[in-house]
């Protein structure tokens, strides 16, 4: 696949590592997805400053289509 002009990012909950969110990312910058920032990642049972920043990594994810 090679994607062209199309942004992405990576995020995810974990429990031991971490790591799925800048696993994600580099498969996607290897697909030729322009990604938009480092990811995000939050553990399994947010809360709310958790929740928080999962609202604003998604409104600064679709602000890069404005």
């Amino acid at each position: 696949l090679q994607f062209k002009n199309k942004k992405a990012a990576a995020f995810g909950a974990y429990g031991w590592s971490g790591e799925s969110a800048k696993i994600i990312a580099i498969r996607l910058q290897e697909a030729g997805f322009a990604v938009t920032d480092d990811g995000l990642k939050e553990l399994w049972n947010p809360d709310q400053p958790s929740l928080d920043r999962c609202l604003e990594f998604g409104r600064h994810l679709a602000a890069q289509w404005k």
